[in-house]
């Protein structure tokens, strides 16, 4: 019985380092993105930094949290709902974060 369930969580595991491996490769092309993006603001002239924009991303991280949260299918208490948006709101912040200064750092390169 505990080898079935040492077999059990290690296939759970690796499933997860997949999810995590997906997870990664999604992140780096979202940065090829925003390079291009930035590209963009360039030649539009406009300002790197968009308040509104990056208050639109984190709108839609927490967009995506509730929406998660209606569609679990395993029975959640509201803590862990709770714990979850927070998490979902805290990625969009932090996405936006790193963006900006993957953006900034990369100006600073081109003036040197």
């Amino acid at each position: 019985m505990q080898e079935a369930e040492k077999r059990k969580l290690e296939e759970i595991r690796r499933q997860i380092d997949k999810i995590d491996d997906e997870i990664a490769k999604l992140l780096f092309k979202r940065i090829e993105l925003a390079i291009s993006a930035r590209e963009a603001k360039k030649r539009l002239e406009k300002p790197i930094s968009d308040a509104e924009r990056e208050r639109e991303v984190i709108g839609k991280w927490r967009e995506r949290a509730e929406n998660l949260s209606m569609c679990v299918e395993m029975k959640v208490n509201e803590r862990i709902k709770d714990i979850c948006e927070e998490m979902f709101m805290q990625i969009g912040s932090e996405i936006v974060k790193y963006t900006l200064r993957i953006e900034e750092e990369w100006d600073m390169e081109e003036k040197d």
